[in-house]
């Protein structure tokens, strides 16, 4: 009776461990899957961001006076994530938008803007600087950025060296905690 009590417990305890890992392995999945939506809806939210500011400024000669305020201030913008005030990405990361990495007002006859995403970890900045936009030529993508502090390299079409597309690899050898992607439009 006792050892077929100990046989029963074994088989439990196999069985709860089995159940156990299986759950494990499907929260790893879940979170693995859900962190790759997260960093392309990240990609996506730039697209849609140039695609909103083509709209706004498709009469205007310039992109005079777009920045981050302006664009807060604009009611076919009112689709995106705001925390404190502040545009975010789907990585919970601000936005700014405007000319350079501090996305500053565009002077008059400015024929080009970025789009910034900042504070963004070093695995952040390698998924996003080498998202790959499903047409850039329509989005009129000239160059991305990645700084890290002091440093930065700019990636353009038909460079000789750092090319666009940026590749995963070449984004990695850029990329540290606290990085910026800037990704300047036409």
């Amino acid at each position: 009776m006792v050892k077929k009590k100990k046989n029963n417990n074994k088989k439990l305890s196999l069985i709860i461990g089995i159940i156990g890992l299986v759950l494990v392995v499907a929260y790893l999945m879940f979170a693995v899957k859900n962190k790759q939506l997260r960093h392309e809806t990240t990609g996506d939210d730039v697209a849609k961001i140039v695609i909103d500011v083509h709209k706004i400024y498709a009469n205007k000669a310039s992109y005079w006076q777009l920045s981050t305020k302006s664009f807060f201030g604009n009611d076919i913008l009112t689709k995106y994530r705001y925390k404190n005030n502040q545009l975010i990405n789907a990585l919970g990361k601000p936005i700014l938008i405007g000319k350079g990495e501090n996305g500053d007002v565009i002077m008059p006859g400015e024929k080009s803007f970025d789009v910034v995403y900042t504070d963004l970890s070093a695995e952040e900045c390698v998924s996003v600087a080498a998202y790959r936009f499903e047409q850039p030529e329509n989005l009129g993508l000239l160059q991305i950025t990645i700084v890290n502090g002091e440093k930065s390299q700019t990636f353009e079409w038909g460079a000789e060296d750092h090319m666009l597309p940026i590749s995963r690899v070449e984004a990695k050898s850029f990329c540290s905690s606290k990085a910026k992607v800037i990704w300047t439009f036409e």
